[in-house]
């Protein structure tokens, strides 16, 4: 009799409103959970609830007053969230998944070259490294593909093993990420080592008095930078760059600039003083950086050079960063995406997108674990100097040049130890829900048809079921 006499449930409905029609009859069956829960007919009585598609039902009980609240995410925070709703999986009937506009794909166990025989990367072959070695994916760990027999497609994986110094990497052309347009890339990636900083200038035998670091700053004033700051790309590109209106007085721990560093100095552009290195990093001190005068090298902390970079990179030992700078000197107020650590030894799925208002995403996938964790940044979509002249996994080796006498004045290779697995790219920012069809493919085997993979199998009479790009 009691309930006669409730007020009417109050109906509470946020953000996205096409979704409060189809959950309204959930939320009152949610409401009518709460109220046989709540057998003891206490005044204040709460049950909430997550649905697998990211909408949350609350149902409350306060006093007399029932009260049911609806959240339902937006367009844009599902996308920063990750949240999706999953298509039916294939069925052995000639079902399979389809993603549109793979620009390239490398399978890499028969051959290096593109999987993609038509559009603007066709019939690109992949740069190896002279020590990099390749293995089937079973033998690494990965599953066996699943190719489409009914339309007579089969699938290969092969591992590209990357040992770390200076015969590692993997070339790609430029052309794999855009410039100044969205994109994705995506790999398996399994981290062996952490990646070190590298502050030996081997030519000389010394420590590097320039040190180049992922500078970022909020308005151009001050540039702060991660320590220890060793960065190199999964799949994507990053070069030292000059800042154009840092210029500093320097000497260097060598000869002739050692007989005396207080009479020989020189202009140097487009680095500054450190005021303070690292607290792992080396000093440039101590009686091997002595001058024959004996005077102490009077910049033990060196000088900080910038970086330009755009892609998804290993960083500050084993993390992830999905990053975009051409130039960090006027590109103010960006953050990039950064991950949590990645374990050693562990494959993992990774897919970064850039979506045409800088939003940055990554995707981390463990092989162990279903879902992947989503990771969000801002980043502005710019295009790399001349110094880019490919796109790369694995690479990050420069020589460092004065700004104006263009002398070697410092050197790093930092290339990590790492397996890389199924690199694809793409010119769009693929969706949540085409990450995941991705990511099954990499860690499950299924099988993900490309756009002529698509044709053949339909006009066979097979069932693609499409995940096409979504609207932003």
């Amino acid at each position: 009799m009691i309930e006669e006499f409730r007020p009417t449930v109050r109906l509470r409905f946020f953000g996205d409103p096409t979704r409060f029609a189809p959950l309204r009859r959930e939320a009152l069956r949610e409401l009518d959970t709460l109220r046989r829960e709540n057998a003891f007919d206490l005044p204040v009585y709460t049950r909430s609830v997550r649905l697998d598609s990211g909408e949350r039902i609350i149902c409350r009980r306060v006093g007399e007053q029932d009260v049911v609240e609806i959240h339902a995410p937006t367009f844009q925070e599902r996308r920063q969230l990750g949240i999706f709703r999953k298509p039916p999986r294939p069925r052995r009937d000639g079902t399979f998944y389809a993603i549109p506009g793979c620009l390239a794909r490398y399978p890499g166990l028969s051959d290096c070259n593109n999987a993609i025989e038509d559009g603007p990367l066709a019939n690109w072959q992949l740069g190896l490294g002279a020590d990099v070695t390749r293995l089937p994916g079973v033998a690494a760990g990965l599953p066996e593909p699943l190719g489409l027999p009914e339309a007579g497609i089969a699938r290969e994986v092969g591992v590209f093993v990357l040992p770390g110094g200076s015969a590692s990497g993997i070339l790609y052309s430029r052309g794999h990420i855009p410039d100044s347009a969205p994109f994705s890339v995506s790999c398996l990636v399994r981290l062996r080592e952490y990646l070190e900083y590298d502050y030996s200038y081997d030519a000389r035998q010394v420590l590097n008095p320039i040190r180049p670091y992922w500078l970022q700053s909020a308005d151009g004033g001050e540039f702060t930078w991660d320590c220890p700051g060793s960065i190199s790309p999964v799949i994507g590109f990053c070069s030292p760059h000059l800042h154009p209106d840092w210029v500093a007085s320097v000497t260097y721990p060598w000869l002739p600039w050692k007989e005396n560093y207080l009479q020989k100095t020189e202009q140097l552009l487009g680095a500054k003083r450190a005021g303070a290195a690292c607290p792992d990093a080396p000093l440039l001190a101590g009686s091997a950086y002595c001058d024959a005068a004996g005077n102490a090298y009077p910049f033990p902390s060196g000088f900080v050079m910038g970086l330009q970079a755009a892609g998804l990179f290993l960083y500050n030992g084993n993390r992830l960063l999905g990053a975009r700078l051409s130039h960090f000197e006027k590109q103010f107020g960006y953050r990039p995406a950064l991950t949590e650590p990645l374990e050693l030894g562990v494959w993992h799925h990774v897919v970064m997108t850039h979506e045409v208002d800088g939003t940055v995403q990554v995707y981390v996938a463990r092989q162990d674990r279903a879902d992947a964790d989503v990771y969000n940044g801002v980043q502005p979509l710019c295009a790399m100097d001349a110094a880019c002249q490919y796109q790369a996994s694995g690479l990050n080796a420069w020589t460092l040049r004065n700004g104006l006498t263009k002398e070697a004045i410092g050197a790093y290779c930092m290339n990590p130890a790492m397996d890389v697995a199924l690199p694809r790219f793409f010119d769009y920012a693929v969706s949540p829900l085409q990450a995941w069809i991705l990511q099954l493919e990499a860690l499950d085997g299924f099988f993900v048809a490309d756009d002529a993979e698509a044709g053949l199998g339909a006009a066979l009479g097979l069932l693609p079921i499409t995940i096409e790009k979504e609207a932003s």
